[in-house]
């Protein structure tokens, strides 16, 4: 067996901290490809590589026009049709690799085994990989990789030992379909202290899950899992049956995690109030948003322009001209372009954001011209919000959400006399969703608190009458209650149960002999009840409270979106017992940083 020959003649290293100042470390690597989505979908699922971003680019302009046959010493005529960026780990830094398409008349094509280059050739590189458990690994790629991925092949197999570093490394090479040779290392100690990837980490359920609900902490947010189920059926079953599409804000919960749920069940994507919530959301893999609000400072523009980066479909609202150029201007100066896309929002009788109809005809015409010119924003289409409809009576809210989306109807009609498509009309919302499904005029309705109801959207707004049920859920903990049982106090307080006028006073879900009859910033005021009203005796008896410190009471929130914000953790639940435990984004959607 030929020896390895380890020699100590080593280069003397620099002065230390003479090199490049605030180097933070090694980024990425970047590597040619013959064929870049090819190479990354081999690494994605051989390798669990996650997608960073991509970029596309058509032959024209061509390198020289460019500037870039100076710059990289490229040939004039070439262009790179496909450069994709991977995320090899969960490092911060460091784990990353860029795979970049060229198609150039001088490609120099290596002569190595598979159209590769030969380890021996100038310029050759390899990646490496640290893995855990080596024969898993060989196990796997014997049974798995080889057998699919048609030319990929073991180079060295049995793996070989290296006494480096005061360690032993194992280590082993695959060479891809396309030719380029991949390591994959063991090392005996180093290994013991890292951790696999995320993606491969085995779950582990959250300690709670399983549990019946009086084990959780109180004050705790619950979500009722088979009410948000039967609320979501009769949404989607009325939506997607008018051939609309359906679209669920997440400002009330603002769980990433809620919001994936929904999206699985049919929703097309969520709506946002705020950027740090928008940008929150996409970090925690959420691909279309719609941001329904906007922002102020450049530097909020430039987050902005930066999130549509990051994923599949940015959409925003804009109401005047100054908005709509500083957002094309602010997209415009990054060397790749990526677009939002824009709906143009009307003043549909809320009296709040939103221009007139003439304004939108304008701004939809400066937002097209923006759109041929510059590539920088996509003209969607447009949007209103009826947002003084919501406690109105049924045939108040019949009458105002006909005229509200009469407005836009007009809008659409006059834009699309001036030649451009109006895709889409998004409006509506969970208190007027039944009503936005008889006009013919809205594509795309943004419901999504009806979806968990709580006392305003099942009383107030009056969905109980559409077979909505109540699926929000605060569970509070007794805390005092004094020697005559004239009261008692929970934990929680408008703090953890939100307040807002639309929606009262919380009740308990299960205890006809309780009420609410108070909040305080920390505490539930609760009395007895003796018997419910009746004809004879409209108002409730007030009687002594059957309860005792310890005990845990279930209530039904007015209003989730005065609510959800001051919560990081909702407890999904069935029949009582815990099923998932999903973080909120609550502490960073008021941020600005």
């Amino acid at each position: 067996m030929n020896k390895i020959n380890h020699t100590h003649n080593i280069p003397s290293p620099a002065t230390p901290g003479t090199g490049i100042p605030t180097n933070m470390g090694l980024d990425h690597i970047g590597i040619v490809v013959p064929n870049a989505q090819e190479a990354a979908s081999f690494l994605m699922e051989v390798f669990d590589a996650e997608f960073d971003w991509e970029v596309k680019r058509d032959p024209i302009p061509t390198a020289g026009e460019r500037g870039w046959s100076e710059i990289f010493g490229v040939h004039p005529d070439a262009y790179m049709p496909h450069v994709i960026m991977l995320k090899c780990g969960d490092n911060v830094l460091t784990q990353y690799i860029e795979l970049f398409q060229w198609s150039s008349p001088d490609q120099y094509q290596p002569q190595g085994e598979g159209g590769w280059h030969k380890f021996s050739d100038l310029g050759n590189s390899y990646i490496s990989f640290t893995v855990k458990d080596m024969d898993r690994v060989v196990s796997h790629i014997k049974s798995t990789v080889i057998p699919k991925w048609q030319g990929t092949r073991f180079i060295q197999d049995p793996p070989m030992h290296f006494p480096l570093r005061g360690e032993v490394c194992t280590s082993t090479f695959l060479v891809s379909p396309w030719g380029m040779w991949i390591e994959l290392t063991s090392w005996s100690q180093s290994k013991e202290k890292g951790k696999v990837i995320k993606t491969q980490q085995e779950y582990e359920p959250h300690p709670l899950v399983g549990q019946h609900i009086n084990e959780l902490p109180t004050p705790a947010f619950m979500i009722d899992l088979d009410v948000v189920d039967h609320n979501i059926n009769l949404m989607r079953s009325r939506i997607l049956g008018k051939g609309m599409e359906w679209r669920a804000p997440a400002k009330g919960h603002k769980c990433p995690e809620l919001a994936k749920y929904m999206i699985q069940k049919g929703a097309n994507g969520v709506v946002l109030l705020t950027l740090a919530e928008a940008e929150a959301f996409a970090a925690a893999g959420i691909q279309d948003i719609y941001l329904a609000n906007i922002v102020g400072s450049k530097e909020e523009l430039e987050r902005l322009s930066l999130l549509a980066k990051r994923v599949k479909r940015l959409r925003v609202a804009v109401d005047n001209e100054e908005y709509l150029q500083d957002l094309a201007a602010v997209i415009q100066q990054w060397e790749i372009t990526t677009p939002i896309e824009v709906l143009i929002e009307l003043n549909i009788n809320h009296n709040r954001c939103g221009v007139t109809i003439p304004e939108a005809v304008k701004l939809a015409r400066q937002a097209k011209e923006i759109e041929t010119t510059t590539k920088a924003i996509i003209f969607a289409g447009i949007t209103g919000y009826e947002g003084h409809t919501p406690i109105l009576s049924p045939e108040e809210k019949t009458l105002e959400t006909k005229k509200a989306h009469g407005i836009l109807a007009k809008a659409k009609t006059l834009i699309e006399q001036e030649g451009i498509k109006v895709k889409i009309v998004s409006a509506g919302g969970s208190c007027n969703y039944i009503d936005s499904l008889e006009e013919g005029v809205i594509t795309e309705i943004q419901a999504g608190g009806g979806a968990i109801g709580d006392l305003l959207y099942y009383n107030k707004a009056h969905l109980k009458d559409h077979g909505h049920k109540m699926g929000a859920l605060i569970l509070t903990q007794i805390i005092s209650v004094p020697h005559d049982k004239s009261r008692a106090m929970g934990n929680a307080g408008f703090k953890a149960v939100g307040w807002h006028p639309f929606g009262g006073l919380p009740q308990p879900r299960d205890r006809s002999d309780l009420r609410v009859i108070g909040l305080s910033a920390e505490h539930t005021k609760f009395e007895g009840v003796d018997q419910e009203g009746s004809a004879q005796l409209p108002e409730m008896v007030k009687g002594d409270v059957q309860v005792n410190r310890g005990d845990k009471i279930v209530l039904i929130p007015g209003y989730t979106d005065a609510m959800g914000f001051l919560h990081r953790e909702i407890y999904g639940i069935r029949n009582d017992r815990v099923e998932s435990v999903w973080k909120t984004v609550s502490n960073v959607t008021w941020s600005s940083q």
